[in-house]
């Protein structure tokens, strides 16, 4: 008998259970709360904080309060002591804030943790690890500027308009995001092979206005160079996509010229030497640019040697 009354006292307990469950609607369940392990009930983290729940504890909030007598994050004063190795001073045998030496935690790791440690100069950039801060009076372009210190969230606009940071020539650029009010300097680049031999001129690169033609030229360290007037196209004048030939028959209008490393020099100026360039984008003027490509022979003052010249290439501005 005993085990019988037990038996049904189980059964009751399971029917009473399943109908409770089962009539759980929007009108009885449990409202948010501060012990239910979520975060609702306006709080600031679960179960605690905002204007219902009790305050939440300033040692576990991964903020530092210096203000509650904290050393650093959630440690010192009334938290638990910090670690030497997290406690926001550059102790013996680290490089930097909390990193490195003895640490063996990368002082990078440590650009994106919202705190001022590492080698940082400011919290999470600038030093040897983090990137530069972004700041609107350094002269530099960085950040989410558009220009140098104009531009972006943070900085005044740029006067001209111009994005140096869009891929086109807008605002008053020298040519695509580079010179002009705003964007970096345009740096200018010149290479060619000369008999497969590839030179890059590595300085005294430039190009320059000589009446309406347009003369470029520059010299690698190891002495090669090449330099040319390149006159402007007789039938369409200085457009893109415009071509110019160098040879005698419009010398001394145009010619072009490149030195050997041993200084043996060949030029248009003799025998049936001939470059053509072709323009892909010009602004004839000084301040403006060009942008080109070049190929041809030229031959020595004896008419007997010849070198040939492809793949050439220059990107100048125009002084």
């Amino acid at each position: 008998m005993k085990q019988t009354h037990i038996l049904l006292g189980f059964v009751m307990v399971f029917f009473t259970s399943f109908f409770m469950a089962s009539c759980l609607n929007e009108d009885n369940k449990i409202p948010p709360n501060c012990y239910d392990g979520l975060l609702n009930n306006g709080e600031e983290r679960i179960d605690c904080g905002g204007v219902n729940c009790p305050l939440c504890d300033p040692c576990e909030n991964f903020i530092w309060e210096p203000e509650l007598g904290e050393q650093w994050v959630d440690c010192g004063g009334e938290c638990e002591p910090c670690l030497a190795s997290f406690n926001g001073q550059l102790d013996p045998g680290e490089e930097g804030i909390d990193c490195g030496g003895d640490t063996e935690v990368d002082c990078g790791q440590l650009c994106g943790d919202g705190l001022l440690n590492g080698n940082e100069e400011e919290i999470d950039c600038g030093g040897p690890d983090c990137d530069p801060c972004p700041t609107c009076v350094d002269l530099m372009m960085n950040g989410d500027e558009q220009g140098i210190d104009c531009g972006g969230e943070d900085c005044d606009p740029c006067s001209t308009g111009g994005d140096c940071t869009n891929g086109e020539i807008d605002g008053d650029e020298q040519y695509i995001d580079c010179g002009g009010t705003h964007c970096p300097p345009c740096v200018g680049f010149l290479s060619w092979k000369a008999n497969g031999q590839t030179h890059v001129a590595d300085f005294s690169t430039s190009a320059s206005m000589a009446g309406s033609s347009i003369q470029i030229g520059g010299v690698t360290l190891q002495s090669a160079g090449f330099a040319a007037t390149i006159p402007e196209p007789l039938v369409v004048s200085w457009i893109a996509g415009s071509t110019s030939t160098v040879n005698t028959a419009n010398f001394p209008a145009g010619q072009a010229l490149y030195s050997s490393p041993t200084a043996i020099t060949y030029s248009t100026q003799f025998g049936t030497a001939q470059i053509t360039f072709n323009i892909e984008y010009v602004n004839p003027v000084s301040g403006g640019f060009i942008k080109g490509t070049f190929s041809g022979s030229l031959v020595d003052a004896t008419e007997t040697d010849q070198v040939n010249i492809s793949q050439g290439q220059f990107s100048l501005p125009i002084n």
